[in-house]
């Protein structure tokens, strides 16, 4: 059986060529938003912008959750299922949370797990759409700490993000960013190194912790309880993305 860094190596590059320019390509809602609040730009400013975004040539590890591998489930836990009222989703998170609803009510969830530090993390498949190694992003003034800037990715403006910095990790080298396309924006959370896949039961998973966690882990929706004990924390998306649009 191939080893997960192999299987990503093995997978092809998105073809460039059916990538829209971006200063030609349609900006979604949330890009506008992301563009007006850290760059004071319009639509109509978007040519000059990209003239100064840095747009690299991204090497890609991981394709899209498309052309995963198979793996197997972890067993569930074998204790009596939590007894919940008709229609319960867990707490109202923050922003737009439809993605993190829908996570609740499936049975089992495949997710890609990834280490910062000695901690690892997770996110579901269906959000990530490629993961690339690290690039050069371009700076931007007077932005928060944990932007750490935007590149031109595949003709998208894509903000990385430092999980370190968001989750009060202390500073390391990150190698790999995970490309994510959620709520009309795409963006890159830059991480040390990918881990494994799961596939985990819903009674794995304990769901709306962030007040068990502390303020600075409002950013970790659910615990995964891992076979081996270890608890691997279930990223917000939402979370993020609200964090990094709002006003």
């Amino acid at each position: 059986m191939k080893t997960l860094e192999q299987y990503f190596s093995e997978q092809p590059l998105l073809p460039d060529d059916q990538v829209a320019p971006f200063e030609k390509s349609e900006l979604s809602e949330a890009e506008q938003a992301f563009l007006t609040k850290y760059l004071g730009v319009t639509d109509t400013d978007k040519k000059s912008v990209a003239r100064h975004i840095n747009a690299p040539d991204p090497v890609q590890v991981m394709a899209g959750p498309a052309e995963l591998p198979e793996v197997s489930p972890e067993p569930p836990v074998k204790h009596a299922p939590e007894h919940k009222t008709p229609g319960h989703v867990g707490p109202q998170l923050p922003g737009p949370a439809h993605a993190q609803k829908t996570l609740r009510d499936q049975e089992e969830l495949q997710l890609i797990g990834f280490r910062l530090a000695e901690q690892e993390y997770a996110l579901p498949i269906d959000v990530i759409q490629e993961v690339i190694r690290a690039v050069a992003a371009t700076r931007l003034p007077s932005t928060p700490a944990f932007l750490a800037g935007v590149v031109n990715l595949r003709g998208k403006v894509t903000p990385l993000v430092s999980l370190r910095v968001l989750l009060g990790i202390p500073a390391g080298e990150d190698k790999f960013v995970v490309v994510c396309r959620h709520a009309g924006l795409q963006l890159g959370l830059q991480i040390q190194a990918v881990s494994t896949m799961h596939r985990v039961a819903q009674n794995r998973i304990d769901w709306g912790i962030e007040s068990l966690l502390g303020v600075q882990n409002d950013f970790i929706t659910g615990l995964i309880r891992s076979e081996n004990h270890r608890l691997i924390g279930i990223l917000s998306l939402d979370h993020i993305v609200h964090t990094l649009l709002k006003t």
